[in-house]
């Protein structure tokens, strides 16, 4: 037969065998039998709640991917994963005040730490300001 399936999958990178399935559906788009001639076939996972965004680290990976798997009997099964990203957008807030902080020897050396917005994009540049209070 012929069976493709959607996961979500975390791997830690240096543990080859250390894999956690999150999220897993299948379809089975052609049951046991023969194959005389060239079929295509038209597939959709619909409703499917993708809530992690991808993500590729040094230690790390989050990845989804469709599997498809044909099942040959004796011959051996054929197998091929293709990998697809995930980006979650989201509205960014109304509200994004500055922060401030400090840190210091008492009588000695203040230092303080201005920042123009508390919340960021992985795209943003940072921008604020240091003091130095003697």
């Amino acid at each position: 037969g012929i069976k493709l399936e959607l996961i979500g999958q975390i791997n830690i990178l240096n543990d080859k065998t250390n894999s956690y399935d999150f999220f897993s559906m299948s379809k089975d788009l052609e049951p046991a039998g023969i194959l005389v001639e060239s079929k295509q076939f038209k597939w959709k996972f619909s409703s499917v709640d993708k809530q992690h965004e991808s993500y590729f680290g040094v230690n790390v990976q989050l990845r989804y991917f469709v599997r498809l798997n044909i099942i040959k009997g004796y011959s051996g099964n054929i197998q091929k994963e293709i990998d697809f990203i995930v980006q979650n957008l989201s509205i960014p807030p109304e509200i994004n005040n500055t922060i401030k902080m400090e840190v210091g020897i008492e009588d000695c050396l203040h230092i303080e730490f201005e920042y123009d917005k508390s919340k960021y994009h992985l795209k943003d540049v940072v921008v604020g300001k240091v003091y130095f209070l003697l």
